[in-house]
């Protein structure tokens, strides 16, 4: 008896130590972080005294910034709360179950909770910038929409059903009679919280229509030798034509924990008539701000085109002449209206998720 109270003792006694001694990230009201091992704590002044590396410091509880956020787990649950501290094994978060612990390995992503505004502020804890892309422009990376997210824009409208399959559609080609939907499943994500990665495949079903897509044609004379596109175009409106593709996705946490670079790797093969058109394309992302993409894509397509005529020389590689790029952003308006604009057509995209 008297070994198991002296074990209790011993345990009450070192526990606040053990806490105390665990490193601490502060995120401040002032967009300062601050991470050391925190000495003491005075609960009647709210101040901590932590152990940096440039020395011992004073941080008063009432400057420190607490934010809510919405943490999803690797099985799908979501927690919401007011975020107490960031360690780097854990989220202390203030829950209407009271203060959770959640360890970063179970976690899936952290959001925070959009405030009703106008525009859409920086905030000063975000891991995850507010828009997660599905496409870069018409190209398709490794993620999916989350659950029950619903997305419109001028020319398509989605749809995500789960976390992992969404399906979207041009619905403006139905007034003329070309349906078409393309669906998307994410069959792999895995990593950390850090580092997480995602595989998915789909295709584009068309019934009518034809590819947006073109064909080059040499001319030769005796001053220049030059080369145009023309359109692919069809006369049958019940043919059955479409695609398929694999995007693979890479998502890295910056170096200062604030929003994400992502890399991604993809092809898709169109098939129309006895026509086998492929395209393989490399892009990455980066969170210059909270509401703010920057992106830029590389790709292989000799089908892409232009509408107009250039000089062709034939010393030139072939395979210059059906490589190019992409480049542009994505701007997060507010909580749902997405803008950007981009290099190549559509060169505008304008959407709303909600």
């Amino acid at each position: 008896m008297k070994a198991l109270l002296l074990s209790i003792i011993i345990l009450l006694y070192i526990s606040p130590a053990i806490v105390l001694g665990d490193a601490k990230t502060f995120i401040m009201k002032n967009g300062d972080s601050i991470t050391g091992d925190v000495q003491s704590y005075d609960s009647k002044t709210g101040i901590y005294n932590v152990k940096t590396s440039f020395g011992l410091i004073s941080i008063n509880d009432k400057d420190i910034l607490k934010e809510r956020i919405i943490i999803t787990l690797k099985t799908g649950d979501t927690i919401k709360g007011l975020l107490l501290e960031r360690t780097k094994t854990h989220y202390i978060v203030q829950t209407s179950y009271g203060e959770l612990s959640i360890l970063r390995s179970t976690i899936d992503q952290v959001d925070v909770a959009e405030k009703k505004k106008t525009k859409t502020d920086s905030p000063k804890t975000w891991e995850f910038s507010s828009e997660e892309l599905m496409d870069l422009y018409i190209d398709p990376t490794g993620f999916t929409m989350k659950k029950d997210t619903l997305y419109i824009s001028g020319l398509s409208w989605g749809y995500s059903p789960s976390h992992r399959f969404q399906i979207t559609t041009q619905y403006l080609n139905f007034a003329t009679g070309q349906y078409n939907l393309r669906p998307k499943w994410m069959i792999y994500k895995g990593g950390s919280l850090n580092n997480q990665s995602a595989l998915s495949i789909g295709g584009h079903i068309h019934l009518g229509g034809s590819p947006r897509l073109y064909k080059r044609e040499y001319k030769k004379n005796t001053y220049e030798n030059t080369y145009s596109w023309h359109t692919i175009e069809g006369n049958d409106d019940s043919l059955l034509w479409g695609s398929v593709f694999l995007a693979f996705t890479q998502s890295s946490l910056k170096k200062d924990k604030r929003g994400r670079l992502s890399t991604t790797i993809g092809s898709e093969v169109t098939m129309y008539k006895d026509l086998v058109m492929p395209r393989v394309y490399a892009g990455i992302s980066y969170d210059a701000r909270y509401n703010l993409k920057l992106i830029l894509l590389g790709y292989y397509d000799p089908y892409w085109g232009t509408s107009t005529s250039k000089k062709f020389d034939s010393s030139t590689p072939e395979l210059i002449h059906i490589l190019s790029i992409d480049y542009g952003f994505i701007y997060a308006y507010n909580e749902h209206l997405r803008i950007g604009l981009h290099s190549q057509r559509q060169y505008i995209s304008i959407y709303y998720k909600f």
